[in-house]
């Protein structure tokens, strides 16, 4: 999620954070009537020299950037066939990217904030694809009833990342997978790898993808500056550019420094078999 402020991301109180991301998302509900912001993380682009570009349909080039970050995390494994839950599915954007372009049996999409569900359910009318208010940390379903759960740029804000974790591991069936991805405080990410190895979680993958946010945030930086201006009042322009995490910003020093890293997991519910 375009939470930005990294700088104090790490260090403020969950409770705050949960604060400002209520009043960006009230904000955006007012400002954005065209629904031209989906997505609410910060991109990616693959680095590889051999890379090619995924092949989207013309109404969902103009978002590419946070697309990617979806197809790089919730394509790391076959979603075909699969029931699928989105924690902190924000505005909707990556949920329907899946469920259109990955094939999965369902996608149900959960988020905290009542008007970032209330757009959703408006927004989006594709077959299987769902959308539900709840908390991350004590999520409204019954225990083994998802293949996947896709969690992206959303952890740092939950009041316990244990409880949260524990929720994650409880709605996966046996051997499900659990594609997250993150950023961190330096110092905080072997926290992060006990927090999910302690969870119970298996990683058969971990990738720092810091070079790759960079330059998804290089390469969108002017069309975010664009919709910054056209949208968003002048009084309030620096604190969404700093949430867009746009070049010059403390956010996107933060990731230029590598003071704060992504990181980026496929993980697994217990022992493969």
């Amino acid at each position: 999620m375009l939470t930005g402020m990294i700088d104090v991301a790490c260090r403020i109180s969950p409770a705050t954070k949960r604060f400002l991301l209520k009043i960006w998302f009230q904000a955006l509900a007012q400002l954005d009537k065209e629904a031209q912001m989906l997505f609410m993380n910060y991109g990616y682009i693959d680095l590889r020299p051999d890379a090619g570009a995924i092949a989207l349909q013309d109404e969902d080039e103009k978002d590419r950037y946070c697309i990617q970050l979806y197809h790089a995390v919730a394509g790391a494994i076959t979603l075909k066939n699969l029931d699928v839950l989105e924690i902190g599915c924000g505005r909707g954007g990556g949920a329907s990217y899946m469920m259109r372009y990955l094939q999965p049996k369902s996608v149900v999409g959960i988020d905290r904030c009542v008007t970032a569900v209330q757009f959703c359910r408006e927004q989006y009318s594709v077959e299987g694809l769902s959308f539900s208010l709840g908390n991350a940390q004590s999520l409204p379903f019954r225990e083994n009833t998802f293949d996947a759960v896709v969690n992206i740029e959303s952890s740092h804000c939950y009041e316990s990342m244990e409880d949260f974790l524990r929720e994650v591991f409880r709605v996966l069936r046996p051997h499900g997978s659990f594609l997250f991805t993150d950023f961190r405080n330096k110092n905080h990410v072997e926290m992060l790898r006990k927090q999910l190895q302690d969870a119970g979680f298996v990683a058969l993958e971990e990738t720092c993808i810091t070079p790759n946010v960079v330059r998804a945030l290089d390469l969108d930086n002017q069309r975010k500056m664009n919709l910054i201006q056209q949208k968003i009042p002048k009084k309030l322009q620096k604190i969404f550019q700093l949430f867009a995490g746009v070049q010059g910003s403390k956010t996107y020093e933060a990731f230029r420094t590598g003071a704060v890293e992504y990181r980026s997991f496929v993980l697994c519910k217990g022992t493969i078999s």
